[in-house]
């Protein structure tokens, strides 16, 4: 009867060995199978997505909380070569309070095809605040990025909305990312949000990728989109931090 309670006892720490060793090879990974945005990255393709995304996109690592690979998403000062910036704008803290400014305007074509898309999404024509505009046109490429950005925050409250495109040369509209209209806590926010950070050929395949940074309050990390064949699709989902 000993002999079995050892046996039983051997197997437990056994298998509670083999539990740990697990864990720490997932996080050694820098994945962990119940995080949505950070899905396991084996194979030789997402491999080589994630060097070079961490590469190009990342600073300190680790940072925040998490994941052990994970960075603090470094946003490049400009877009690499071949890149037209046709419209743009940026947001800054300033005494706790986000501040947004558009600098250049889009074509009025292109504004046109944004705000219908928006109206669609829930926002009303006499929505408070300014909807701000992001286009970026590869100069190789027959398509422009294009993105519409609505929030204006009263009290404690934030109201938003958000459309990130294709736009080809038919002028038809392919959804990459979309948040319909709708309230949240300013503080708080409860939807994610993204923001295009880069276009660059991530995977080595001759074409235009779209980089993002996506923000879900206290929890930040990098995709990338394939859009050279319609429908577009998420080839990488990973790194960042969360707090």
């Amino acid at each position: 009867m000993c002999n079995t309670r050892r046996l039983r006892s051997s197997g437990r720490l056994l298998v509670t060995t083999l539990m740990a060793l697990l864990a720490v090879g997932r996080l050694a990974n820098g994945q962990d199978d119940k995080d949505p945005h950070r899905p396991a990255c084996t194979s030789s393709a997402c491999r080589k997505i994630k060097s070079f995304v961490k590469t190009h996109y990342c600073g300190e690592s680790p940072f925040g909380n998490g994941p052990v690979d994970g960075c603090e998403i470094r946003i490049p000062k400009k877009l690499g070569s071949g890149i037209q910036v046709e419209a743009n704008f940026d947001c800054k803290w300033i005494e706790g309070v986000r501040k947004c400014a558009q600098h250049v305007q889009p074509a009025a074509e292109v504004r046109a095809i944004l705000v219908g898309e928006l109206r669609r999404l829930g926002l009303s024509a006499k929505a408070p605040g300014p909807i701000y505009f992001t286009v970026w046109k590869p100069t190789a490429s027959d398509w422009y990025l294009a993105e519409a950005y609505y929030d204006h925050a009263a009290a404690d409250d934030l109201t938003l909305c958000q459309l990130i495109a294709i736009i080809d040369r038919s002028s038809q509209l392919h959804i990459l990312r979309k948040v319909p209209f709708q309230k949240t806590d300013a503080d708080k926010p409860t939807m994610t949000t993204w923001s295009p950070i880069d276009l660059a050929d991530v995977d080595g395949d001759g074409h235009i990728d779209v980089v993002f940074e996506a923000d879900a309050y206290e929890d930040h990390w990098l995709e990338v989109d394939s859009v050279g064949d319609w429908p577009s699709r998420t080839i990488f989902s990973g790194l960042g931090y969360y707090l």
